[in-house]
Parts: C-alpha cells; sequence; structure tokens
C-alpha cells in the first residue's frame, strides 16, 4: 500500500477517503498561516503557492492532498511535525476546487 495513503487512512475513516476516485500528493509545503492558503485557493493561485513554498525536512511541513469524484475537487493540507513527539492532523481543508493541478511536477497518484 502506499505510504501517502496510510497516511490519510489514519486520519480519516475509510467510507469518506472511498467517496474519491482518485487521490493525488501535490507537494509539501512550509509552514503557513491558514488565511495564506485560503487566499491563494480563492485566486486559483494554490499550484503557484506550491512551487514557491518549498519544504525543508529540518521543520515543520504541510503535505497537500487534491480529491478527487465527479462531482468536486477538495484540498486537504495535512499538517506533519517535525517533533515526532506530534501527531499529524488536518491543517485545512478547502472544496470546490477549480484549479488544475495536472502539470504539477510533484503530483503523484496515491489512489
Amino acid at each position: 500500500m502506499n505510504a501517502w495513503l496510510e497516511s490519510l487512512e489514519e486520519l480519516f475513516d475509510k467510507t469518506y477517503l472511498d467517496e474519491f476516485d482518485e487521490i493525488y500528493y501535490l507537494n509539501s509545503t512550509k509552514m503557513v498561516d491558514k488565511s495564506v492558503i485560503e487566499k491563494a485557493s480563492s485566486d486559483q493561485k494554490l499550484k503557484d503557492f506550491l512551487v514557491k513554498n518549498e519544504s525543508d525536512s529540518h521543520e515543520d511541513l504541510l503535505d497537500f492532498f487534491l480529491l478527487v469524484n465527479d462531482e468536486s475537487q477538495t484540498i486537504i493540507a495535512i499538517y506533519s511535525p517535525f517533533d515526532l513527539m506530534e501527531e499529524e492532523n488536518v491543517f485545512i481543508s478547502l472544496s470546490n476546487i477549480e484549479e488544475d493541478f495536472s502539470d504539477l511536477e510533484s503530483i503523484e497518484l496515491v489512489k
């Protein structure tokens, strides 16, 4: 099984994940305020945000996933702490995403 999918299954009920036909890992970024992500999403510049905010493996990260079904696209950012004593959790979820991520270099099919 894909490690990204295992990570998502620890955070979400399987029935929720089964609502989506495809799940993609988009990229990991450095931590930012939720409002920055919301603004990038509303401006349809989330792909640019993902490219510009490269992560450093020695700091807390946000792992971005695109969940797709026939009706909509949802972006979920998972907070992945550098300090392993903390647990991963959902940082932000954005529904009804219309931006196209298909040409993002880091995109990876998870499911």
